[in-house]
């Protein structure tokens, strides 16, 4: 591939080396007083490990060109840079970039070769609001040094050995009975006690079911897809429970674009005031189901569409819609 004049060059270099690509800018001229002859002066803006990956990291350098001189690049440079490139859903970007400004602002224009753990441990113990906040923080700041490490600018992600306040008490949970399951089986007309008994056979957080569209309901194939999410196994296709196909293909026939239409203030309401429940216990009592009934750990967080542990399950193990299928439908409260 020939790449356009100034642009940049791509070497790969030889060797056995994960990041075997080697990308080069020029960033002005050299004079030889020798020869009286002037050079191009390339600087290395990173290496990479397929090309794919280095033609894409030129091409952003030239949408957009930032500070080479890794010695003198900021916490504030990387994260313009990187912002608009992590896979996460709008919301938690929101968040990351509050957090950015309220609480890594205070060395955001540091040079990030500068700051260590020392630092860093410094600037999350002064963050007021405790775990959940300081999590937020250390991810926004996970990013950056992540990026920094992979392209030589520190040499260690110094955020890994900082400490977080404890996480807060686990909220306790009550699960579903089996009675109280029944009961709401003899209220399924009404699109509340529907939309929980779907929560419960189907494992989905509430506001991926809540803005679920119709169009993303397919009937013919019993499959539901998520197609929004904080992260990419949150963005899923996933099965329909044959208890409840009967309840989705009710809400299909109900106005507008989405099964169901009311907000999460209304269910969170009808779920602690009808149900004596938190929001959130629906899936609870679907993963502690899927559990004793022995469907195996990477099958339930396919459903419910949380991250496996391993890179073994993540990218080499691929289970069917028909595998998930079969393992859903054996839940039965």
């Amino acid at each position: 591939m020939k790449l356009p004049p100034n642009f940049g060059s791509i070497t790969k270099l030889k060797g056995n080396r994960r990041r075997p690509y080697m990308v080069r800018i020029t960033t002005g001229k050299v004079v030889n007083f020798d020869t009286q002859k002037a050079y191009n002066k390339r600087t290395v803006l990173g290496y990479y490990a397929t090309k794919s990956e280095a033609i894409k990291a030129l091409a952003d350098y030239n949408a957009n060109p930032y500070n080479l001189d890794r010695t003198k690049v900021t916490i504030r440079e990387i994260w313009d840079q990187i912002k608009n490139k992590i896979d996460v859903s709008a919301d938690r970007m929101k968040k990351y970039e509050s957090n950015f400004e309220k609480y890594v602002a205070p060395i955001a224009d540091q040079r990030i070769a500068d700051v260590k753990t020392g630092t860093l441990q410094d600037l999350f113990d002064a963050i007021p609001y405790g775990y959940s906040t300081q999590s937020i923080t250390r991810a926004v700041l996970n990013h950056i040094y992540t990026y920094a490490l992979q392209n030589d600018i520190v040499s260690q992600n110094y955020v890994e050995y900082c400490k977080l306040e404890q996480a807060e008490t686990q909220i306790k949970r009550d699960l579903y009975t089996a009675d109280e399951i029944a009961a709401i089986w003899k209220e399924s007309d009404r699109p509340e006690y529907a939309f929980t008994l779907i929560l419960l056979y189907e494992g989905t957080r509430i506001k991926e079911l809540r803005e679920m569209s119709k169009k993303a309901v397919n009937l013919a194939e019993n499959t539901l897809e998520i197609v929004e999410g904080k992260n990419i196994q949150s963005r899923r296709v996933i099965p329909i429970h044959g208890r409840v196909k009967p309840l989705i293909e009710t809400a299909m026939k109900s106005k507008g674009d989405r099964l169901f239409d009311f907000s999460k203030t209304h269910y969170d309401y009808f779920v602690k005031q009808c149900l004596g429940h938190k929001p959130y216990d629906t899936r609870h009592t679907f993963a502690s189901k899927a559990n004793e009934v022995g469907l195996q750990r990477l099958i339930i967080q396919r459903i419910m569409g949380h991250k496996p542990e391993s890179v073994l399950e993540q990218s080499y193990i691929h289970l069917t819609i028909e595998e998930l299928s079969d393992a859903l439908n054996r839940i039965e409260f």
